[in-house]
């Protein structure tokens, strides 16, 4: 597979070829969503209830086979079969970082996604890479695995020093596999919302500042170990709001 770029507004292939993209979005795997799973709040609340009900053991049993089963390599195949060639995985930071100990990383959420990065190439398919869910939380929704409603993440260093980290991971691990399209940075940002959903949408202002101070210093992060891959980034206000962007 060839690395992407863009040139002249166009993505190509190592050969300036123009590629058109035809993509599906795996939600419900590596980030659950409650419309998808079927469970009600988020992610990370159903997962608690479950180590209360069936105990840590049994809880971590029912959702590692939950992910094996939930999408496995039999879907990629079909998805090559109807000619799709993108697929955007959404990610949730827990697979690779622990709250209790930021800045290591879990090699088992790296492994499941290391084995989807082998299916694709297999299969031809490249994939976006979506941070969907990030440490403190991006926007006040279930779909960034949020129970509290209220987004940390823009106003908390600590935080967004977890961020810009784990894409350096990232971008480290896999900067030479061509299979990625592209990092999708942040999914359905939301900056100036620190106290939960505001009452009219017409009140929100998004904040521009920190929006691009944020976006500028997670890409120095990815560029300072990969300087191939396409960076994708976000509106603000769910992925609407483009007027203000630096980028």
């Amino acid at each position: 597979m060839d690395f992407l770029h863009v040139e002249q507004g166009k993505i190509v292939d190592s050969s300036n070829h123009p590629i058109a993209l035809r993509g599906v979005n795996v939600g419900g795997w590596m980030n659950m969503e409650h419309f998808i799973n079927g469970h009600s709040g988020s992610e990370a609340h159903l997962r608690t209830l479950m180590r209360q009900e069936l105990g840590a053991e049994k809880a971590e049993f029912f959702f590692d086979r939950l992910l094996d089963h939930f999408f496995n390599e039999n879907d990629v195949r079909w998805l090559q079969d109807r000619g799709v060639n993108l697929l955007r995985l959404p990610l949730n930071y827990r697979h690779f970082e622990d709250d209790m100990q930021p800045f290591e990383y879990l090699e088992k959420g790296f492994k499941r996604l290391d084995q989807t990065l082998e299916w694709c190439e297999k299969a031809g398919i490249y994939v976006l890479l979506d941070l969907h869910s990030v440490q403190g939380w991006q926007n006040g929704d279930w779909h960034c695995d949020n129970s509290s409603r209220h987004t940390q993440f823009w106003g908390q260093k600590q935080f967004q020093d977890r961020f810009y980290a784990l894409w350096k991971e990232i971008a480290r691990r896999y900067k030479h596999r061509p299979v990625i399209a592209a990092y999708d940075l942040i999914n359905e940002p939301l900056s100036n919302a620190p106290f939960g959903r505001f009452a009219r949408d017409d009140q929100y202002r998004a904040d521009w500042t920190n929006f691009n101070r944020i976006m500028d210093e997670a890409i120095a992060a990815i560029r300072s170990v990969d300087a191939q891959h396409m960076i994708l980034l976000e509106g603000d206000y769910y992925s609407v709001l483009f007027d203000g962007m630096a980028r």
